[in-house]
C-alpha cells in the first residue's frame, strides 16, 4: 500500500443536475364546422334524407321542419277512418259515413220545418221527400242543413218571380182594357164576375177561375160577353142540345124514369101510348149503354 496516494483535485468540473423532460401543450378544440347551417350536425343518413331536402338549410328551414313535425303529431293524434276502397266497398263507406255524422235514417237529420214567407201561406214543401233525397246521397248532417236551407230560398224566389210576372201581366190587361172599353171598364169586369160567381162550384174554383181568365184580356171579354147576354136575357136564345151525358148524370135519368110508376117507362093506367113506352124503354137502354161504355 502505497504512503502517498494521489491528491484529492478539487477543481474539477462540477456534474450538471439532470434536466425534466418538456410537458406537451393540451391539444386545441376542434372547431366547429364554418359556413354551413343546422343539417351539419345531422347524422349522415339524415343529411341525405329527402324528407329533409325540400327544408332549407337556415334557421327559417329549421323552423319549418319542426312545424312540420308538430303537425304530423297532431294529425296522427285524431281518429283514422280508412278511405273506402271503391264504390263495392259496402262495409267501408258504412264505416265512412258513420264516422262522418251521416245518420242512419232520414229522420236523423232533424231539420227544422220550412220558413216561408206568409205570401206562400198554403204552399208546402215537402221535407220528408227532401230528407229522403238527401240521404240517399249520404250527405253530414251540416250539408243537409245547408241544402235545405238553398232549397227554400230558390222555392222563394222562383215564386216571388211568378207572382212578379202574374202581377205585370194583370196590370198590362188591365190597362189595355180600359183603353178599349173607357167608361164601360168596371161595368163589364163586374158582368164577367158575376159568371164565375154564378157557375163556379165553390171558393176555390172561383179563385182558380178568376185567376185564370183574369191575367189575360181574351179571357176578360170572354167571361164579360157571357155576362152581357145575362143581363140582356139572350141566353134563352141558347138553342144548342146536349145528346151525351155524364155517367152519374145518365144513372140519375135512369132512375128518374125506371122510379116513376106513372110515367111511360111503366106505361100504367093508359096514361101514355104504346110509343111512348118504347121510347122511354129504348132511351134508359141507350142510357145503360153509354154508362157501360165509360167503364171501358
Amino acid at each position: 500500500m502505497t504512503d502517498n496516494p494521489a491528491p484529492i483535485v478539487d477543481n474539477q468540473a462540477p456534474v450538471a443536475d439532470p434536466v425534466a423532460a418538456p410537458v406537451a401543450a393540451p391539444a386545441a378544440p376542434v372547431a366547429a364546422p364554418t359556413g354551413g347551417g343546422w343539417k351539419n350536425g345531422l347524422s349522415t343518413d339524415l343529411q341525405g334524407s329527402p324528407l329533409l331536402g325540400k327544408f332549407e338549410d337556415t334557421p327559417d328551414g329549421l323552423n319549418a321542419a319542426f312545424a312540420s313535425h308538430n303537425n304530423l303529431e297532431t294529425l296522427l293524434g285524431h281518429e283514422k277512418v280508412p278511405i273506402p276502397t271503391g264504390p263495392e266497398d259496402v262495409e267501408g263507406w258504412n264505416r265512412f259515413n258513420t264516422a262522418m255524422g251521416v245518420p242512419a235514417a232520414p229522420e236523423g237529420y232533424g231539420l227544422a220545418d220550412a220558413n216561408l214567407p206568409e205570401s206562400m201561406q198554403g204552399i208546402t214543401i215537402d221535407k220528408a221527400k227532401f230528407t229522403e233525397v238527401v240521404h240517399a246521397h249520404k250527405l253530414t248532417p251540416a250539408q243537409a242543413k245547408g241544402m235545405w236551407e238553398t232549397y227554400q230560398q230558390i222555392n222563394v224566389a222562383t215564386y216571388q218571380q211568378a207572382q212578379a210576372g202574374l202581377e205585370k201581366q194583370m196590370t198590362d190587361a188591365v190597362n189595355s182594357l180600359r183603353g178599349e172599353w173607357g167608361d164601360a171598364y168596371q161595368s163589364n169586369v163586374e158582368l164577367g164576375q158575376a159568371v164565375i160567381n154564378k157557375f163556379a162550384s165553390d171558393q176555390d174554383a172561383m179563385d182558380f177561375i178568376t185567376a185564370t181568365l183574369s191575367k189575360d184580356t181574351r179571357g176578360i171579354k170572354f167571361l164579360a160577353a157571357i155576362g152581357g147576354q145575362f143581363a140582356e136575357n139572350k141566353i134563352g136564345d141558347f138553342s144548342m142540345k146536349r145528346f151525351s151525358l155524364a155517367p152519374e148524370e145518365a144513372q140519375n135519368e135512369i132512375d128518374k124514369m125506371t122510379q116513376d110508376l106513372n110515367g111511360p117507362y111503366h106505361n100504367t093506367q093508359g096514361k101514355h101510348t104504346e110509343k111512348d113506352h118504347v121510347a122511354a124503354m129504348d132511351r134508359v137502354n141507350y142510357l145503360r149503354v153509354s154508362i157501360n161504355k165509360s167503364k171501358g
